[in-house]
């Protein structure tokens, strides 16, 4: 079963009494239930219940023979028709046949079957396509009246809740979001400490002419916390001077996520701006002053002009690393060079230094990581479900909820050389951690890419912003130390059995 929204017609009771109903009819029994409740069917991607239902097919673990589905459409909209053929083939190849409950067809491999099921495909991808083009037009009609169309305030905003009346309804916070169709949002400035720091970031950029690093370095010395209550970066601060929303402007359209495809970025013709909406907080000719600043920053710095201040950089501190950049005054990004040459060690090669240090390998490793973080928990997954038990695995928060009751972070535990103290294996804190348990995967100290062991902690073992795991045993985390995934599972399996019983 699948519903995307609350609409009557494809809520999961409806969904269950006609399955009940199909199932009595052609004397099967239910024996189990796969549910994907608000979720989408443009893609595979968080349908638990689908993905959970072709996993226990494809591995054996399937003890029946027919999967009854209320129609195509809750099978899911696939954008490619194929795609939705290929999870029925799938199941088809292993002995499990679907059938379509509320279709007028039987799904037995007829030529008008056939033809019917794959009309009915386009049908429901048409469906979502037409769908998605009226919804984007009322968004920018919406968009075009100046109230805001979903999404974080920004530093120094908040949301506020009015009715078709437009009288106020109170400040949304975060995480809250509107109830009403006939309700609106509309942004408005936020605190006035919040709203002074924006102030003077323009202030320090345009005036001052203080470097976009260097504000950063200023407001994380301060230890002034952003809208997200966690360090500022580079991203953040360039976010907030090209928003238009300091100046009372709300845009919208300026990128677009079409039927859960890549994003992509709209012209400028494109764009909804709907402007005077409230009281600016930074003067309009401060913010059209930073925006040439931006401009003109972002044209001067060529490939030739980047590598010119890595060796100045090299030349004052003999060596390169992240670190040092990000200390630097006037200092281009890490992540730019990263993205200018490729790699991050491939910068600092072109500028002639090959001792590389450990600092900024994470940068050039990172797609490796996650790609062995993502087949970790495959493995893991798999064999929970083996035992019988359910597994979710939530790539947003990088958590796994196993029996719906234990949620488990998983973790990089990465080999670190300091100045001041012995080799170990750092964990870094999360600002909001959603889970009981921590596994870090321990990586190896060459390459920090293979997984070595393994460390099942309690979550209040995280009192610090970081805590560090070595190799001896008279770790007081030793305890918690796991040798291979086999040992992993049975630790998770008793922590299950504990919290069942």
């Amino acid at each position: 079963m699948r519903m995307s929204t609350d609409h009557q017609r494809y809520s999961t009771q409806n969904q269950a009494a006609a399955i009940a109903v199909y199932a009595a009819q052609h004397d099967l029994v239910i024996v189990r239930t796969y549910a994907d409740e608000g979720r989408s069917g443009l893609r595979i991607d968080r349908r638990e219940g689908l993905i959970e239902l072709i996993d226990d097919v494809r591995s054996g673990r399937a003890d029946f023979d027919h999967i009854l589905v209320y129609d195509v459409s809750r099978w899911g909209r696939f954008q490619d028709i194929d795609e939705s053929a290929y999870h029925e083939f799938t199941c088809r190849q292993a002995g499990v046949k679907v059938c379509y409950c509320a279709e007028e067809f039987d799904n037995d491999g007829s030529v008008i079957a056939s033809i019917v099921k794959n009309l009915k495909r386009v049908m429901a991808a048409e469906y979502s396509r037409e769908l998605s083009v009226k919804v984007h037009a009322g968004a920018c009609r919406v968009a075009s009246l100046g109230f805001k169309q979903g999404g974080p305030a920004g530093y120094g905003l908040e949301r506020e809740l009015i009715n078709e009346s437009g009288c106020s309804k109170g400040i949304l916070l975060k995480g809250q979001r509107k109830h009403l169709q006939t309700d609106r949002v509309v942004i408005r400035p936020g605190a006035e400490n919040e709203q002074r720091i924006v102030a003077r970031i323009f202030r320090e950029f345009v005036v001052h002419r203080r470097s976009q690093g260097s504000i950063v370095r200023w407001l994380n010395n301060e230890k002034v916390p952003n809208h997200r209550a966690k360090a500022w970066s580079y991203a953040m601060i360039r976010q907030v001077l090209s928003n238009e929303a300091y100046i009372g402007n709300s845009v919208y359209n300026r990128s677009s996520c079409r039927l859960k495809q890549a994003r992509k970025q709209n012209p400028p013709e494109l764009w909804i701006r709907a402007t005077g909406l409230f009281e600016p907080v930074v003067d309009k000719s401060i913010f059209v002053k930073a925006q040439k600043l931006l401009e003109e920053k972002q044209g001067r710095w060529s490939n030739e002009w980047l590598l010119k201040k890595l060796r100045e950089t090299l030349s004052v501190n003999g060596k390169l690393s992240a670190s040092i950049l990000a200390a630097t005054e006037n200092m281009p990004s890490a992540a730019l060079y990263a993205y200018r040459f490729g790699t991050l060690r491939e910068a600092f090669r072109r500028v002639g230094y090959v001792d590389c240090e450990r600092s900024y390998d994470y940068a050039d490793a990172r797609k490796q990581s996650e790609a062995e973080l993502l087949r970790q928990v495959e493995n893991l997954i798999t064999h929970i479900r083996a035992c019988g038990v359910t597994a979710v695995f939530d790539p947003q928060t990088a958590v796994i909820t196993v029996a719906g009751k234990l949620a488990i972070s998983m973790r990089m535990a990465r080999h670190y050389v300091g100045q001041c103290h012995a080799p170990c294996w750092l964990l870094h804190r999360r600002t909001i951690e959603p889970a009981e348990l921590i596994l870090a995967l321990r990586l190896d100290k060459e390459t920090n890419r293979e997984v070595i062991d393994y460390f099942l902690l309690p979550l209040h073992e995280m009192a610090k912003n970081v805590i560090s795991l070595t190799a001896t045993s008279r770790s007081r985390f030793a305890v918690y130390r796991c040798p291979t995934t086999d040992n992993v599972l049975q630790a998770i399996m008793e922590k299950v059995a504990a919290l069942l019983t």
